[in-house]
């Protein structure tokens, strides 16, 4: 008899170490490691246990809370339990607003710890075991988002009571502590004008600064949208964007509002806020919220710097090599004429610059959705700056010659042709750079839409002063020309040669142009540009002979004429649903069929 209960301890000790095992079951993935751990010992009668879901991410890795943001999936798990078992909600610790390029997540880093409670029956038997299996997904990010899953199942015991387990109290204590804090005051949340509007008694120790609203319902607010928080006679009152759902027609909005406490803490506090009216998103979307002072001084930097490097993207190094030829022909013999035509030069940049600046910010405050390049958006523009390149590369290239060249430029520089072709050439230059953005500009060009008028054309002059900046400074560098190889005949052929980098860039607008009009638009356009070429053609034989002069400069001229007049009626074709389905991530449609199903 004693051998026997030796034996039967035995095995009940050993089945309360495997299910003790068991019970925290870990599941490895690429990128986060999830366990899974009860914080009791064994369920009870009636009583509710909580469950742990803790994961560990690697460095710069999240995952989602119940509203993900702008994309993602949170949490979810699916319960297999004896009949009479409930379980309760996922309970998240307080999300962080986490930035990804132009959106943001919702979100938790690091090793977030996710508690879900599990109420037993009142019919259990003590000394029962319970078969406890779990179905868990979630969506791990960073840069790219990877779906991840595990299976976890546990044997728990059905004990008399309640029996915590201290060797895991210190996980769902810390867990418990970073729960939303519970307020017993009422919001309330209305339209503003173009954003809406939350209003809450302070929570105590509450601080504006770094303050965030996290609503549960996904789309109600714009999560990547910057947020006003002000504290006004003891209330939090938050301004938030609208986001993309259309109407929010619910007498309630739970959500978390996350701050820094007075200590630099960082809190949140779970709400409910009253909706009297339903919400309605705008028509248009609204300018964004103020985030205090813009640091217009290093806007100006990135601006000026980003200009700089303009010169070497692919849309602006075309206009290099013009002004590459213009260098080696007057470098040497006339260093005023390259002084003047570097300030020349400049202010065709500048003028362009703010010239297309200043009509973008009047279209946007206007109600217009148009962005830096939205000139290119019209097709007759695109097909007129092809044209525009073509005819400085067949210049280039000797096929006709425009005034009379750069020798007399010194005589009087102001009136000569060569400064016009200066101008003319810095205001090509923007134009054609308009594609590019490149890097450092982003924040500046975004910056210079929303900033008051002035200090936007002032981003539009430091960018355009960044373009015209190589050029100015060679054009004023002593001892240039003395540098520079002597003049010969290699100058004509180094000069043709620079023509086919700008044929480059007038096929890339040719490119362009096919993306956006018609077959019969595009035939018309390559149809002018033979015109162009043999109006230029004309117009160059028309010089040398003086008897006829006027007659073939008339027929150059139909010629040109001929050309542009197909660009008025050029417009912009709108996608079909087949060439729209043949897109990359399109998605198409197929006949129904139960066997494809």
């Amino acid at each position: 008899m004693k051998q026997l209960q030796v034996l039967f301890f035995t095995f009940v000790f050993a089945l309360a170490a495997a299910i003790g095992a068991r019970a925290q079951m870990v599941v490895e993935n690429d990128y986060t490691t999830t366990q899974i751990i009860p914080e009791a010992k064994g369920f009870a009668p009636g009583e509710t246990m909580l469950f742990a879901v803790r994961q560990e991410l690697l460095p710069k890795w999240h995952v989602f809370w119940v509203n993900p943001g702008d994309a993602g999936l949170p949490l979810s798990l699916d319960w297999d339990l004896p009949e009479g078992f409930s379980t309760g909600p996922i309970s998240h610790p307080v999300p962080e607003y986490i930035p990804v390029g132009p959106l943001a997540s919702f979100a938790h880093e690091d090793e977030p710890v996710f508690l879900v409670s599990v109420t037993a029956p009142d019919d259990l038997t003590p000394g029962e075991i319970v078969e406890v299996a779990i179905d868990a997904q979630w969506q791990a990010c960073e840069e790219i988002c990877v779906p991840e899953s595990g299976r976890f199942s546990f044997s728990l015991p059905v004990l008399d009571s309640v029996q915590s387990n201290p060797a895991v109290a210190q996980i769902f204590s810390n867990a418990k502590n970073l729960l939303p804090e519970t307020t017993q005051a009422r919001g309330t949340l209305e339209s503003a004008g173009e954003k809406f509007r939350l209003r809450i008694a302070a929570p105590a120790g509450f601080v504006a600064r770094d303050a965030f609203f996290f609503p549960e319902p996904e789309g109600l607010i714009k999560p990547a949208g910057a947020q006003a928080v002000s504290l006004e006679e003891g209330e939090a009152v938050v301004d938030m964007i609208p986001g993309w759902i259309d109407s929010y027609n619910e007498n309630i909005v739970k959500g978390i509002l996350s701050f820094k406490g007075e200590s630099g803490t960082a809190r949140g506090v779970s709400l409910v806020a009253d909706v009297p009216a339903p919400l309605t998103k705008p028509e248009r979307d609204p300018a964004p919220l103020p985030q205090g002072a813009a640091n217009v001084p290093l806007l100006l930097l990135f601006a000026f710097l980003g200009g700089v490097i303009l010169n070497i993207m692919p849309c602006v190094f075309p206009v290099v090599f013009i002004k590459a030829a213009s260098f080696m022909q007057s470098a040497r013999e006339h260093p005023q004429t390259v002084r003047l035509h570097g300030l020349l030069y400049t202010g065709g940049v500048l003028a362009t610059f703010l010239l297309m600046g200043g009509a973008l910010l009047a279209l946007r405050a206007g109600g217009e959705q148009f962005g830096w390049g939205f000139h290119l958006q019209s097709p007759w523009v695109v097909a007129l700056s092809a044209y525009i390149l073509f005819l400085v590369g067949l210049n280039l290239s000797g096929v006709f010659s425009v005034g009379g060249g750069l020798a007399g430029a010194g005589e009087n520089l102001a009136a000569k042709p060569g400064g016009a072709g200066a101008f003319f050439t810095g205001a090509l230059a923007v134009v054609v750079a308009a594609p590019c953005i490149g890097p450092l500009l982003s924040a500046p060009m975004g910056a210079a839409l929303f900033l008051p008028p002035f200090a936007g054309m002032a981003i539009f002059a430091a960018l355009g002063l960044g373009l015209a900046a190589p050029y100015l400074f060679l054009s004023f560098t002593p001892g240039l020309g003395e540098r520079l190889p002597k003049p010969g005949p290699w100058m004509n052929i180094f000069k043709q040669a620079l023509a086919f980098p700008v044929f480059a860039a007038a096929a890339y607008f040719l490119w362009v142009l096919a993306q956006q009009a018609s077959g019969a638009g595009l035939a018309a356009v390559l149809a002018g540009a033979v015109l162009i070429a043999f109006s230029a053609w004309m117009f160059e034989i028309s010089k040398a002979d003086g008897t006829r002069a006027l007659v073939l400069r008339v027929v150059s001229a139909l010629a040109a004429v001929a050309a542009l007049a197909p660009l008025t009626r050029l417009e912009a074709v709108a996608e079909t649903p087949i060439a729209m389905a043949q897109k990359h991530g399109a998605m198409s449609a197929v006949p129904f069929s139960e066997e494809a199903l």
